[in-house]
């Protein structure tokens, strides 16, 4: 839908920002749904890149004779920053609770054999 109204109304320029932005935006209802605060941040991150960057960025500039899409180079590569620095520290997490719950089983093993 966002690449609809942006190519109809002629600004193709701010689809990478507005998805962005719609991405940020639903990370906040899946931050309570699963109780991950980390979400709040990565939606956070996400919305603010996106309004920073249409805000003090140029739309393009070319360098040596090549078009380059500055927004969605900006927002693309933050993005991806953002969004690859949640899942490691998911992951991290997730291997953390995964040692907790592997002690605490080993534990009740040993005192049920006492």
């Amino acid at each position: 839908m966002a690449s609809y109204i942006c190519a109809s109304t002629n600004h193709l320029d701010l689809f990478v920002p507005i998805m962005a932005l719609i991405v940020g935006a639903h990370f906040f209802p899946l931050a309570s749904l699963f109780q991950v605060p980390i979400y709040y941040i990565t939606g956070i991150l996400l919305c603010l890149l996106a309004t920073l960057v249409m805000l003090t960025f140029p739309v393009k500039t070319i360098i040596s004779n090549h078009h380059i899409m500055t927004w969605w180079v900006s927002v693309g590569f933050g993005s991806a920053l953002i969004l690859w620095g949640t899942g490691v520290i998911v992951c991290l997490r997730g291997f953390k609770l995964l040692s907790i719950a592997q002690n605490g089983a080993e534990n009740d093993k040993l005192s049920t054999r006492l």
